[in-house]
């Protein structure tokens, strides 16, 4: 077992954001993990997608990577365009110099076939017998309750749910000898402590205050230590 575990937040196209925030987190022994929404809103969707794929990082589904899986789709065509597949269109035509529709909708499968193949969610656990269980968006209470306060009912319930632990935009359950880590959810970087669960999308992509950063969280899972942070203000 690898002694540390890091999450890294929505990238979102934000490509040298990326790759500036992964050089400042160590790599010996640390299983690096993205929580998903590595696409869409950003200008350099398709640079961060070949990035991820060419070294084989693990990632999280979000919500971002379930529309561009369904985006041929009724419910999810106009959702997939207004939630920011126009931009990872215009990064798949700027990055390989090509306009076809047919050629473009090659690259999209190509990017939804990997994309079904991640992770839905990690649980991991440490030294002390706490878990760690990393999502795109969360556990909430009222899924947790509903599933008699069981993660892994909570976790096996349909994904279109609108408080699915892709989609949740509500509060994260308090679940006993457990760590949630997401993000989805866009927080000012000073409130990435939210009780015992920790939320990592600080809006890279955003101009907002407290926002515009990208930002990871490292767990050392062998010793009773608190996490690590590390974040990259937004160079995209």
């Amino acid at each position: 077992m690898d002694t540390y575990i890091t999450f890294v937040g929505d990238i979102h196209g934000c490509f040298e954001t990326f790759k500036a925030l992964l050089g400042k987190i160590p790599t010996h022994n640390n299983r690096i993990v993205l929580l998903g929404d590595i696409i869409n809103k950003g200008k350099r969707s398709y640079e961060t997608f070949s990035f991820v794929k060419k070294n084989n990082f693990e990632m999280l589904l979000g919500n971002h990577e379930y529309y561009c899986m369904n985006r041929n789709k009724a419910w999810a065509k106009e959702l997939w365009l207004r939630m920011g597949g126009m931009e990872t269109i215009k990064s798949i035509k700027n990055s390989l110099n090509i306009e076809s529709r047919d050629q473009i909708q090659e690259i999209l499968a190509e990017m939804s076939f990997f994309f079904e193949a991640s992770k839905r969610y990690l649980l991991v656990e440490n030294s002390n017998g706490i878990k760690i269980l990393a999502t795109h968006g969360g556990i909430n209470s009222k899924i947790f309750r509903q599933n008699n306060y069981k993660i892994d009912l909570s976790l096996s319930i349909d994904l279109r749910i609108p408080g699915s632990f892709i989609f949740n935009k509500t509060d994260l359950a308090k679940i006993p000898n457990c760590i949630q880590v997401i993000g989805h959810q866009p927080t000012e970087y000073w409130k990435i402590k939210s009780d015992f669960n920790y939320k990592l999308d600080t809006g890279c992509v955003y101009d907002k205050k407290g926002m515009g950063w990208l930002s990871a969280i490292m767990f050392n899972l062998k010793e009773d230590l608190p996490p690590t942070f590390y974040h990259q203000k937004n160079i995209d």
